[in-house]
């Protein structure tokens, strides 16, 4: 190591890698698509995340997150399997595409069974069956104030003291100053004895007593939930259950998965309009059918060949059905959406946190990230997990992603069966421009394919019953051809869409380019005058595209004229947008009010995903993918002009103070620092890999 005192040390941890020093000299000239900051703000410019990857910031090997499998599929590029050597001295772009995260455990695992019941029936079980064993190696709890003071200097949370519980095996472990966020947001704590904020739910009492549910010792847990909250017999379509809806019993995902689950709609409408195939969810279904020639099988043929995570037959007997009725729009639950906020669905961030957290800004529609019907009807506990709704959401909707209907004709079905009460519409995304979507004729790919299109449509319509379908859809496929125009009087008329979104660029721009509003405008005259000649009722029809501000929130709704505007990445970079719209101003929002919104999601996250160790990790993994984006608003006192914009990016600056600073910047390290204001110290096993190397910019392309 080198001796020189004013040599910067490095380090292979991203969360020990200091910042570059910056200065005031040197200050860039503006250019065009760079933000307009005030000069008293700029800095000697620095890599920004325009020109250098985070992972490079972070002096993270990218060619190590390269090698490694990704666990889920959307984070894959078209090039996933690519072996071939990287090329080496040009700039990182794209995206870290075999992202991993493993499941951080705690180093002694109790038995669910005893900590449920107080008993376990199995002789090899390896788990732990007390207490004590579990005490003796648990982590402290962490300490957590909910009205902890938030200051703009480091620190930036002001904590009071701990208060240890005592000497005992589990006292020692015990703050009882702090406070359990799932406790004060429940009134129980879902993870009981197993939470990292044990403290804030137990009390010390005089007499000893054996290991049970309640007792350990001296301590004894308080808040115990309900009957519908404490196990899985009571969940269902429409039951809530830690204030969560849209859970699935056991048993119905354990038939998808043996393909024995009965889709006796599914199966007669696919045998009408497509007479030759039969209906197969599972591989040996699939087997059963006399293979096609290898150089005439169709894609549509291969797509139902493939294999489901647990295979079974899926064929089933049933009667007929009239499927042929004409389609009657009164047969469906009026969406009423005029002035509604509507958050796009959102891959990845769109969690139910993070919704959650924007409807506490004024979003009043929500919409679950894109769902892949495939892994919908073969009872994927992960597909099925992101539709849960929480009971914030007023108005919720499931967005489904496919590209036949044989796969999401069964998705709807199964949807409307077993969580209709708790869906208010589903969305069929015709926008998602990746690879890895488009290729298996699915998102932005259906739209040059109006007859595969409106077969599926009309068989999901039907599945549906009362729940309203929705569409998302771009321009077109090729930049300068788009059709949305055409597709939309066939979407009022023929096909039951009850609301439309239209983003306005193509697949082949993809974000390169501004939506065009000019288009959207035309669009929406073109249904309008569609539903007026048919005589058909008004459908809402909102716009998608760059809205970043009250100001061009408003002036694209009324020059477009559309019902509403999406908002999607301007949600993502700043949440707080749709308090904004709500009261029509521009929020110069404080660092700490920025801060407590992080505190917010911190929150919601240890209630949704656990407060014990594997549930903190969780929720420190997706809260970086939030900072992610988050750490692109620019503050508009900073600002010579006002609006910002979405698409200008800034150059190196300091904030007001040393947090606004801190929020501004681009290292991943940064967002894990922040991330253990309220979350604790991470482990030593915890690293967060930037899906984006770009940091976001232009990166969103699995949202449609």
């Amino acid at each position: 190591m080198s001796d020189d005192p004013t040599q910067t040390p490095t380090s292979d941890d991203p969360t020990q890698t200091a910042r570059p020093e910056t200065s005031l000299d040197a200050r860039p000239e503006p250019s065009r698509g760079v933000a307009p900051i005030k000069a008293e703000y700029l800095l000697n410019p620095t890599p920004v995340v325009e020109t250098v990857s985070s992972a490079a910031l972070n002096n993270l090997d990218d060619d190590a997150a390269e090698g490694r499998d990704a666990r889920d599929a959307r984070d894959r590029g078209g090039d996933g399997g690519s072996n071939k050597r990287r090329k080496t001295g040009k700039k990182e772009r794209g995206q870290n595409k075999h992202r991993e995260f493993p499941r951080l455990q705690e180093a002694t695992r109790v038995c669910r069974s005893w900590e449920l019941a107080g008993m376990c029936d199995r002789a090899d079980c390896r788990f732990a069956h007390g207490w004590q064993e579990y005490f003796a190696s648990k982590l402290p709890d962490l300490h957590h104030e909910p009205a902890g003071v938030l200051v703009g200097y480091a620190p930036f949370v002001q904590l009071g003291a701990r208060d240890v519980g005592g000497d005992d095996v589990v006292g020692k472990t015990i703050d009882l100053a702090t406070t359990c966020p799932v406790y004060k947001d429940l009134g129980f704590c879902t993870l009981g004895w197993r939470c990292r904020f044990l403290g804030g739910h137990v009390r010390r009492v005089e007499d000893e007593a054996a290991d049970s549910p309640t007792r350990v010792g001296h301590w004894e847990l308080l808040g115990r939930p309900s009957a519908s909250d404490a196990g899985d017999a009571d969940i269902g379509n429409g039951k809530w259950k830690n204030d969560e809806t849209n859970w699935v019993e056991h048993r119905v995902l354990s038939l998808l998965r043996s393909g024995k689950y009965d889709f006796p709609f599914s199966r007669m409408y696919l045998a009408r309009i497509e007479p030759d195939k039969p209906f197969t969810l599972g591989q040996r279904a699939a087997r059963a059918a006399k293979p096609a020639p290898a150089a005439e099988v169709a894609e549509e043929d291969a797509m139902n060949a493939e294999e489901a995570a647990t295979s079974g037959r899926g064929v089933v007997d049933g009667e007929a059905e009239a499927i042929d009725v004409p389609f009657r729009p009164e047969e469906k639950r009026r969406l009423n959406w005029e002035g509604g906020l509507y958050l796009a669905p959102l891959t990845t961030t769109g969690n139910l946190p993070f919704r959650r957290l924007c409807a506490t800004y004024g979003a009043t529609i929500t919409c679950c990230e894109m769902s892949l019907a495939q892994p919908v009807v073969s009872g994927a506990d992960k597909e099925w997990a992101l539709v849960r709704r929480h009971r914030s959401e007023g108005m919720f909707g499931i967005q489904l992603a496919g590209g036949y209907a044989n796969r999401m004709v069964p998705a709807a079905e199964v949807i409307a069966k077993q969580i209709g009460d708790g869906v208010d519409f589903v969305d069929v995304n015709l926008g998602c421009p990746i690879d890895l979507v488009f290729n298996q004729g699915a998102g932005s790919a259906l739209m040059d394919s109006p007859g595969r299109l409106g077969k599926l449509l009309v068989g999901m319509n039907r599945a549906l019953g009362e729940i309203p379908l929705t569409v998302k859809f771009r321009t077109g496929v090729a930049a300068g051809k788009p059709n949305a125009h055409k597709l939309i009087p066939r979407f009022a008329t023929e096909w039951g869409a009850s609301a439309m979104t239209l983003h306005g660029r193509s697949r082949q721009q993809r974000y390169s380019k501004l939506a065009d509003w000019a288009y959207i405008k035309q669009c929406c005259t073109t249904l309008r005058e569609t539903l007026a000649d048919a005589g058909l009722p008004p459908v809402p029809m909102f716009g998608n595209g760059d809205c970043f501000s009250a100001q061009g929130y408003y002036e694209e709704k009324e020059g477009a004229g559309v019902d509403g505007v999406m908002v999607a990445r301007g949600a993502l970079i700043k949440p707080w947008i749709f308090t904004e719209i709500a009261e029509r101003r521009e929020w110069d929002i404080s660092a700490t009010e920025r801060l407590d919104g992080i505190r917010k999601f911190a929150e919601f996250g240890l209630s949704h995903w656990g407060s014990d160790t594997v549930g903190i990790n969780t929720t420190r993994r997706f809260l970086c993918e939030a900072l992610s984006f988050q750490h692109r608003y620019i503050p508009l006192g900073l600002l010579e002009r006002l609006p910002g914009k979405l698409n200008e990016r800034p150059p190196a600056y300091q904030g007001r103070n040393e947090l606004e600073t801190l929020l501004a910047s681009p290292y991943a390290g940064d967002w894990v620092k922040i991330s253990e204001m309220f979350l604790g110290p991470t482990d030593e096993s915890f690293a967060f890999v930037p899906k984006h190397k770009s940091n976001a910019y232009g990166g969103e392309e699995a949202q449609g």
